[in-house]
């Protein structure tokens, strides 16, 4: 059998040692190479089983079942798929165990000999840790040689990552990294590599192309946020008929910012604080103009859930006001809300009235990472992350970046 490898995919899947990784960019090829490690470890010892792991059921349903079922399929390998139990048996060689991150707690109850985890720099590095001390707890069948556990992943976390101390920092003999950077995938659809830097700031651009580690706890925040640069004089008009505000829910200072969108282009063009959320609802109808304007509110998923100060949700509060609200079922994970925030920041995609929005503006200038390399955060409302949560909920909502998404680099069998 020929496969049609990348070289860093090569490296990965034939490697010897125990604890092989894939840091790679976007594109490079690295869930194909975990999944082909493990097939080939099951054509070489017939009878082993072996596992894959996602952060969720929905990726290993939308990338790895497919995957894997096509390579089994060129191989010419008999397989039946059990979708409602995600396990993929393969005819005369063992099973493949599929399971996801989200419930860590659920890994048990079935042992495999060689294990491959997808994305593991995505989630936090506590996560991260249970999750490879569960596996690795599965990961546990007889077989020849040593039982192997690999790494496929983006190094989201940086160097604050459980993949940066694992595979660099706190490195034992048999944990061996591979460098993957986008182009070394050269079956890409042209013009891949240009959508990721014109989504991205240049910071995480570097990290998604090259694959390499970024300091993303020894910088600010908003990094790219300068408030001269930014800095917009817009402000509301009588031409204003559809305005947009973003509201973070807290007991004792929820936190709103009226933003107007020119050209695509999102402008905070004012501030406030409230009380509660009737508060909120009260200061927001001020914005009205007699009933001249339409305003969207973007909250807080959580306000959904709880309310500052009645029955009703906050949610349930503002539509009863005759406001209308744009709200995802839970709010979006801290980093693509403000990776979001930055990707704008970076193409000069966003404005600010630092003239109307000064507590807006020292929240981008000001906040910071804390030791875990997570946005600081701050128990007194209002306060200096505050402002950044809300507009940040409204930046996603409407100007969310989704990784680019390829079919990975097929394997040829001959």
């Amino acid at each position: 059998m020929n496969f049609a490898l990348t070289q860093p995919q090569e490296d990965f899947v034939f490697s010897p040692e125990p604890h092989p990784a894939i840091i790679g960019g976007l594109g490079s090829g690295k869930t194909k190479a975990g999944s082909t490690r493990l097939i080939f470890k099951m054509l070489q010892e017939p009878g082993i089983n072996t596992a894959y792991y996602m952060p969720t059921y929905d990726l290993l349903k939308l990338r790895a079942i497919p995957y894997i079922e096509d390579d089994l399929t060129t191989l010419g390998i008999k397989y039946k798929t059990n979708k409602s139990d995600f396990i993929i048996s393969l005819h005369g060689f063992g099973d493949l165990i599929l399971r996801s991150y989200d419930r860590p707690e659920r890994m048990v109850s079935y042992e495999v000999a060689h294990s491959v985890l997808d994305e593991l720099d995505t989630i936090s590095k506590e996560k991260a840790s249970l999750v490879w001390r569960k596996a690795s707890e599965r990961n546990r069948q007889r077989c020849i040689g040593l039982n192997t556990m690999g790494n496929v992943t983006t190094p989201d976390q940086g160097y604050s990552g459980f993949t940066y101390m694992k595979w660099e920092k706190m490195k034992q003999p048999g944990y061996i990294s591979i460098k993957a950077p986008t182009y070394s995938n050269p079956y890409l659809p042209d013009g891949y590599i240009q959508q990721i830097r014109d989504n991205y700031d240049p910071l995480l651009a570097e990290m998604y192309i090259e694959g390499e580690y970024v300091a993303l706890s020894q910088n600010k925040v908003y990094h790219f946020f300068d408030r001269k640069k930014h800095h917009s004089s817009r402000t509301l008009t009588q031409q204003d008929t559809l305005i947009h505000a973003s509201i973070d829910f807290n007991v004792g200072g929820c936190c709103a910012v009226i933003w107007v969108i020119d050209d695509n282009k999102p402008i905070a063009v004012d501030e406030f604080v409230s009380n509660d959320t009737r508060d909120f609802i009260f200061r927001l109808g001020k914005y009205t103009d007699d009933g001249k304007r339409k305003i969207t509110v973007y909250p807080d998923a959580s306000g959904g859930n709880n309310s500052t100060n009645a029955s009703m949700s906050d949610i349930e509060l503002i539509e009863t006001a005759g406001f209308g609200v744009d709200c995802p079922n839970k709010n979006p994970a801290v980093r693509d809300r403000v990776n979001a925030y930055n990707g704008l920041l970076s193409h000069d995609k966003i404005g600010i009235n630092t003239d109307k929005c000064p507590l807006l503006t020292d929240s981008l200038e000001m906040q910071g990472y804390n030791k875990n390399g997570e946005p600081e955060k701050f128990h007194e409302h209002p306060s200096l992350d505050d402002f950044a949560d809300s507009s940040g909920y409204f930046i996603h909502r409407k100007w969310p970046i989704d990784k680019p998404i390829i079919d990975n680099l097929k394997i040829s069998f001959g």
